[in-house]
């Protein structure tokens, strides 16, 4: 193993990976307990465990998509990045995190609208294409989680490893999923919101400390003072792209396009994991929108701050003697692998910001890992499963094959994990070579549920051509660069800019060609209504779930068919519910064309601001001087505690009346009744 610096000792790696993950394991228990005690929440059933029942508010839906971008390896990536391009790299990592949450809002309001009883995004393949378009997006959909998942695990447990000691890197990755495997199992889709809200607030309240401790610290001096140390260092390291080589420029090649790749990436990870879309399925129908809204609007909280003071600290710290490799500088391989945080922090506020770091990094793989985990079981339970093996399974059925989707892939990927690790990879390559991958089934998923016009074979043969293609441009852009293929080519930005952008663009174009030119079919979106997906347990009282035929709407292409089954008793009676449910589903239509609207509008909105009018006016040949960056600095963090308040108080205030519930439920049934058991 290339050299390292040993910060903590391995105690301190076992105790967040050990205890921590047994708190919340029990506290997720007790949790389950108590949501199913006193409202009325019952985890065992399949519409709980993976879609939470569909009624999850603003607050959990905001922190809980929020926590599944906050990655491991974001706050490990953007200050490598800063290292590497500069400033800017802190933007344009922001840029490559929010406009996909706000392609998903719009993609979830459109499944809500088309097939509002689905689980997945592979159910929707099937109903519309068939067996063959199943098989390949669930393939595309496994193979996007498996990377993703181990992408993280592999970041983590490489910076973990360091920290605690140079900690053996098997123990580290396979200790990641212990306490996941045990509280998602317990309590599925439902635990991790709770878990996401438990992590973006404690990963919140650690970023605003350690933003503000580095920026005030006497090694820094403050805003002025960072500049300054900065500006001063200008000439040890020349920037290739950016103006004058400055660290200080919004004209910088290099962090434009690492951002170009990393959204090309996470795109792919966004739409290509099912567990995006289950968020968008489980949140309440007045929750979807504005929860994914005020997620890709905080966002930027998490890489802008952290990056522009951390990344820039590394770059004047890394020559002082109390920087941990003086007095040799930090090699590549530590560079890569994201080490310039922890180093950091380790020189200016010491061991204890290094118990933060451990704590922050097992957070958020750990909050992500659990997203992945529910997402696979539920593939494995309802598109492997009950599709292909038992058609007529029951809901116990697919809650025991949910808990061993769970368990399987949380080791199977922790597994993998060290496969990449023991190949010679690191967290900066993966990060851009994921987009040749899980990039192809993209735009054809997205035609699946915003396109009438796709048909079976483009939406077959495009994925296939795509990622062919994609890793053919890929392997010889880095040979046409470098003369070989290795590790360090392949690497590279430009083969990993034009591989992704390949996979990404081309089967978009080969599907709309396909479509328009062979046997060219509109497809009925009634189709997706008339789909039997909801498995109700016969002994559980499921009246929400329940929906009425109304003929007249499935007389209108756009209006919802929906299903039911309800005996309202009297002629009379059931007539008076008939037009009381018309008037209902009636409402619930115009609340998400209204939704979809305003999902549409964000999407363009987002990318033209961060695209276009912020960035650009930067990219001048111009360094930034003191005003400016203060400017810069003071929105950053001002950015991360708006951030703090939305996703790590809010959630608080929108969820109130269940607290309360809970809590007096539980004070009357432990406090009281004790109290009268114990004067009797």
């Amino acid at each position: 193993m290339p050299e390292t610096v040993e910060l903590l000792g391995q105690a301190s790696g076992y105790g967040v990976l050990v205890g921590v993950g047994a708190l919340f394991a029990i506290g997720i228990v007790v949790a389950t307990k108590l949501s199913s005690r006193y409202l009325a929440e019952n985890s065992q059933s399949t519409e709980m465990f993976m879609v939470a029942g569909r009624k999850v508010g603003v607050g959990l839906t905001a922190s809980a998509v929020y926590s599944s971008w906050t990655w491991s390896t974001e706050f490990l990536m953007v200050t490598t990045m800063v290292y590497n391009y500069g400033v800017m790299a802190s933007f344009w990592y922001g840029v490559g995190l929010c406009f996909q949450i706000c392609l998903m809002s719009l993609l979830g309001m459109e499944a809500k609208k088309k097939i509002p009883a689905s689980h997945t995004c592979l159910e929707i393949v099937e109903i519309r294409y068939g067996k063959a378009c199943h098989i390949l997006y669930m393939i595309l959909c496994l193979v996007n989680n498996i990377i993703s998942c181990s992408a993280m695990i592999l970041g983590a447990s490489g910076a973990i490893s360091v920290i605690a000691g140079n900690m053996h890197i098997v123990a580290c990755t396979m200790l990641i999923p212990f306490g996941v495997l045990l509280y998602t199992t317990v309590g599925g889709l439902k635990s991790t919101f709770l878990t996401d809200y438990v992590h973006s607030f404690v990963v919140l309240v650690v970023m605003c400390y350690a933003a503000t401790s580095v920026l005030t610290s006497p090694e820094i001096g403050g805003m002025g003072g960072l500049y300054d140390k900065v500006i001063a260092h200008d000439g040890d390291r020349y920037i290739k792209g950016n103006f004058q080589g400055s660290f200080l420029t919004g004209k910088s090649q290099g962090a434009i396009f690492f951002g170009i790749v990393l959204t090309i990436g996470n795109t792919g990870l966004t739409v290509m994991d099912s567990s995006f879309w289950q968020k968008s399925f489980s949140a309440d129908l007045d929750a979807s929108v504005p929860g994914y809204l005020l997620a890709a609007g905080t966002i930027f909280a998490n890489v802008w701050p952290i990056g522009t003071i951390v990344g820039l600290a590394a770059i004047v710290l890394e020559s002082t003697p109390i920087f941990p490799t003086y007095p040799r500088l930090m090699s590549a391989y530590e560079v890569n692998s994201g080490f310039v945080l922890p180093y950091t922090f380790k020189a200016v506020m010491g061991d204890s910001a290094l118990g933060a770091v451990l704590l922050i990094l097992y957070l958020a793989v750990t909050s992500t890992a659990s997203a992945q985990m529910i997402s696979v079981s539920s593939i494995i339970s309802f598109d492997i499963y009950k599709k292909y093996i038992k058609p007529d399974a029951t809901n116990k059925h697919l809650i025991n094959v949910s808990h061993f989707g769970v368990v399987f892939f949380g080791l199977f990927a922790a597994g993998f994990s060290l496969v990449l690790h023991y190949a010679g990879t690191n967290m900066t390559w993966l990060t851009y070579f994921v987009s040749m991958v899980i990039c192809p089934g993209v735009i054809p998923l997205v035609l699946t549920i915003m396109w009438d016009g796709q048909t079976r074979l483009a939406s077959f043969i495009s994925p296939i051509i795509g990622m062919v293609s994609g890793i053919a441009v890929w392997l010889s852009t880095a040979y046409h660069f470098h003369g070989s293929i290795s590790i360090l080519s392949t690497g590279d930005q430009i083969p990993s800019l034009y591989g992704g952008l390949t996979a990404i663009f081309l089967p978009g174009v080969i599907s709309v060609i396909v479509s328009l030119t062979i046997n060219p079919h509109k497809f009925d979106w009634n189709e997706f209504k008339r789909a039997q997906l909801i498995v109700v347990d016969p002994q559980e009282d499921y009246i929400d779930e329940v929906q009425f035929v109304s003929e007249a709407a499935s007389k209108e292409k756009d209006e919802p068919v929906v299903v039911a089954t309800l005996d309202a008793g009297t002629p009379a009676e059931q007539a008076s519910l008939e037009t009381d449910l018309e008037d209902d589903e009636v409402k619930r239509l115009k609340k998400l064309n209204f939704y979809i609207k305003i999902s549409r509008i964000a999407a363009v909105f987002v990318f033209v601001v961060t695209w276009v009018v912020w960035p650009m006016p930067l990219y001048r040949d111009w360094i930034w001087n003191k005003a400016f960056f203060k400017g810069w600095t003071t929105m950053a963090i001002l950015w991360l505690y708006l951030a703090f308040v939305i996703i790590g108080l809010f959630p608080l205030y929108d969820g109130r009346h269940s607290l309360a519930k809970v809590g007096r439920g539980f004070y009357r049934d432990f406090i009281v009744r004790k109290g009268k058991q114990a004067s009797s």
